[in-house]
């Protein structure tokens, strides 16, 4: 989603820089600066089309923080009519964006302190700021109003098209997209890091018992606590995944088979529900596939041995 709401954006800067080139410019430093943000936008888009969902969103950060600093330069320290309403206009649009893609702090942190600075200068230097001199504190109300409005909505619709996309509707855990998203990630950096990554595969034991003695409400619930005891269990960092049924796998990144096989052992003995776990660590050659297949096997083995012990 990321890399098409940024592509999006892109291809509309791209339409708006190329007519902006017809303009008539004050300096040649300015019409130089127009160029530059044109070839930056074609740019991006040529790297989204080649790259796709491999295109790297620190490039769009740093398109964005391009943008921020003309808003603070036009309506701090200038008084260019024209570039002062287009600012003011795209300020709330640029929050909207950087809350759409990015996690809330890194947006907050960018979009907040370039509002306050660029009030508090313009306001106290550079009275100016505004579409008219008399017109500046309504400008400034309608600018913070959008501006949070732009931060709550792009939070809101990335909150809930992930809930829609990535998370399970009866557990709370991620789903198999998100399994497949977040694991493939995982092992491309654990091996440019060269660290370790493992997964361990969950099954919850007797649950056909449960649906079939208590009924299904009790079996999804105890399904929801399951993944309850999981997600207050692991690492910060670890990933806990619906793979399907009464199965979760868990990403664990930066721990090798020992660390991630004591962490399944804490987590397990802590538990008031009844289940089976195996572990399994990458090597070069795995894919997420191959790294959940041998892990079902471990948790079988577990089980087999677990079922033996108590007979």
């Amino acid at each position: 989603m990321e890399i098409a709401v940024t592509g999006m954006v892109a291809c509309f800067l791209t339409v708006f820089y190329g007519l902006n080139l017809f303009n008539t410019f004050a300096s040649e430093a300015l019409q130089l600066v127009a160029f530059g943000r044109f070839a930056g936008a074609v740019a991006v888009v040529a790297l989204i089309v080649v790259l796709r969902d491999a295109f790297p969103l620190w490039i769009a950060y740093a398109g964005a923080l391009v943008e921020l600093t003309a808003f603070v330069y036009f309506v701090g320290f200038t008084v260019n009519h024209e570039q002062i309403v287009f600012r003011l206009q795209e300020f709330p649009l640029i929050a909207l964006y950087l809350a759409w893609v990015f996690p809330p702090k890194i947006s907050r942190a960018t979009i907040y302190p370039v509002l306050v600075f660029t009030i508090w200068y313009s306001m106290i230097f550079s009275p100016a700021v505004g579409t008219e001199h008399q017109n500046g504190l309504l400008n400034v109300l309608s600018l913070v109003f959008f501006t949070v409005v732009g931060m709550f909505v792009g939070s809101y619709v990335k909150r809930k098209f992930t809930q829609q996309t990535e998370l399970d509707v009866l557990t709370g855990a991620h789903n198999r997209r998100a399994l497949g998203r977040y694991g493939d990630a995982a092992l491309v950096q654990a091996r440019k890091q060269n660290q370790p990554v493992s997964v361990a595969l969950v099954d919850m034991d007797g649950f056909k018992q449960i649906n079939d003695q208590l009924g299904h409400a009790a079996g999804d619930e105890a399904l929801r606590g399951l993944v309850r005891h999981l997600k207050k269990s692991v690492r910060k960092g670890d990933l806990v995944t619906r793979l399907g049924g009464d199965e979760f796998v868990l990403i664990l990144p930066g721990a090798g088979f020992d660390q991630a096989q004591q962490l399944m052992e804490r987590i397990h003995a802590s538990s008031e529900h009844r289940w089976s776990f195996g572990v399994a660590a990458a090597t070069p050659e795995d894919n997420l596939s191959m790294l959940i297949l041998r892990a079902d096997r471990a948790m079988y083995i577990s089980k087999r041995e677990r079922t033996g012990r108590r007979d």
